[in-house]
């Protein structure tokens, strides 16, 4: 680990190996001490701190291990690793960024670093990989072998996961699950955590029995440690399965059950929105549009009684709803307000992409393929990107067919091939 520091802080100061040494030691005498074949001699650990800008400790206490240094680094990940909503910005911003031994200091960094994720703090989070972390996780990140003290190995592989979750890359995120779980206590929040996750990646990537069985082991943990709080984000998840196995009606009953359970929840108003945001998506797209648009109007309601913030960011999301329900009864005049309204807006990405594939289709609508094939391609490498199974298979079929009318035939057949390989897949 002292290799890994002194390199950053070489990077740091902008200056080589072989002038942080210059007139004190050998390069190739440097380089064994690197490799923890000698020690670090206490006068050329101060003279080289001097150099650094560090304090002589900062580079003796590099690779500590003791019981304290593993106590306090597993402390910093299982309050880190709680649901980022939970725990207050000011706490996580009050921990300190340097730390005597990069156990501490790299726990840190990684667990902060999924804290932004998860709040979709993007400033903060690049801020942190610019200046710290995209350093030491191209030392430390890459390969799955390496020997690293266990909290830092817990971090790490959080880290990954929620990487990979961002990615919707959940083959590796059931690589990197598995490895994570191997290395938490048995029915502790955080394994309880790391089952959630287990459980939506063999969802996602249609393992759908293996789904089942860790749904099963979770709710049997919850009963038996009395995590009732926990309750609400699990029949969350078991909708999704049930989803994706086409249990239509078992999906919405467990959404159902997810609201009664609101009461032990802990946060919720949040998790209140992910239950109303997935039952009016599912009802839309099976084509339920009266129980849709009930559930809109639920919706409305409930943020009418928020804060004018709250209703401000809730604005773009119950529009975007009312786009998919015109939408699917193709009612262009309503798609057209409701864009102009949210073009108005201050939206993420994943909004304007939505907004760029209404538009898309409304060009369609009214024949005006230029600008259809324009706007499909702003969108199409996003939802390629995030496996939006619908929204892809709506533009590649489109697609499709607009460039077999214009007689580009080498283009329709691979989109043709495109809508096979999702069809087949998803």
């Amino acid at each position: 680990m002292l290799k890994e520091r002194i390199d950053y802080l070489c990077k740091k100061k902008d200056i080589t190996r072989k002038d942080l040494v210059e007139g004190l030691v050998t390069q190739a005498h440097f380089a064994n001490i690197l490799a923890e074949r000698y020690p670090l001699p206490e006068d050329l650990a101060e003279q080289i701190a001097e150099r650094l800008g560090v304090s002589k400790v900062y580079l003796e206490r590099t690779a500590a291990d003791d019981l304290e240094t593993l106590q306090r680094a597993e402390q910093i990940f299982e309050r880190l690793s709680m649901q980022a909503s939970s725990i207050p910005e000011q706490e996580v911003n009050d921990l300190p960024d340097r730390d005597d031994t990069l156990t501490i200091e790299l726990t840190t960094a990684l667990m902060k670093a999924t804290y932004f994720q998860q709040l979709n703090d993007h400033d903060a989070y690049a801020y942190l990989h610019q200046s710290y972390l995209n350093f030491y996780l191209d030392k430390f990140g890459r390969p799955d072998d390496i020997l690293l003290p266990i909290p830092l190995l817990k971090a790490l592989l959080f880290y990954k996961i929620q990487h990979f979750r961002s990615k919707h890359q959940y083959y590796d995120v059931l690589h990197q699950v598995e490895r994570w779980i191997a290395l938490l206590q048995t029915g502790s929040e955080t394994w309880l955590t790391a089952q959630h996750i287990r459980m939506e990646a063999y969802v996602h990537t249609k393992q759908f029995e293996e789904a089942k069985k860790t749904f099963e082991q979770i709710m049997k943990q919850v009963y038996e440690q009395r995590w009732f709080h926990r309750l609400s984000g699990l029949y969350i998840i078991y909708s999704g399965y049930c989803f994706s196995m086409k249990f239509i009606q078992e999906s919405l009953t467990a959404l159902s059950m997810a609201e009664a359970h609101l009461v032990y929840a802990e946060h919720q108003s949040d998790m209140l929105s992910v239950i109303m945001n997935n039952r009016i998506m599912m009802l839309t797209m099976t084509e339920q549009l009266e129980q849709a648009e009930a559930e809109i109007l639920r919706f409305e309601a409930m943020v009418d009684h928020q804060s004018e913030e709250t209703k401000q960011n809730m604005l773009p999301v119950l529009l975007i709803y009312r786009c998919e329900i015109a939408l699917a009864t193709k009612d262009w005049a309503s798609v057209i307000n409701h864009i102009e309204q949210l073009n108005t807006l201050t939206l993420h990405l994943d909004q304007q992409m939505a907004v760029t594939f209404y538009e898309s289709q409304i060009a369609l609508s009214q024949g005006q393929s230029e600008l259809f094939i324009e706007k499909a391609l702003v969108c199409l490498p996003y939802f390629e990107s995030i496996h939006q199974s619908t929204r892809l298979s709506i533009l590649y079929e489109a697609l499709a067919v607009v460039s077999e009318d214009q007689r580009r035939y080498k283009e329709a057949a691979q989109y043709y091939r495109k809508l096979v390989y999702l069809l087949r897949t998803y």
